[in-house]
């Protein structure tokens, strides 16, 4: 383990109950921010969004386009 978790962890072990949690929430809150969390949430919540379509992607766009065609008439 490195030197500087090895301290973190240290001072981490000093702080009240309390301290903690406020400290682990902060750190969740930092995971739940970053670039990788926020497109896994972004990709989880489309892949829900479109779960009950049966067909591949080209399938749906050309459906689509063709709904598109349909309401510019």
């Amino acid at each position: 383990m490195p030197v500087e978790m090895q301290q973190i962890l240290d001072a981490a072990r000093m702080l009240s109950p309390i301290q903690r949690e406020g400290l682990i929430a902060a750190l969740r809150s930092i995971e739940a921010t970053t670039p990788s969390s926020l497109r896994e949430t972004l990709v989880n919540e489309i892949r829900g969004k479109y779960k009950h379509i049966p067909t591949s992607a080209e399938a749906f766009m050309q459906c689509k386009a063709a709904d598109a065609d349909r309401e510019s008439l």
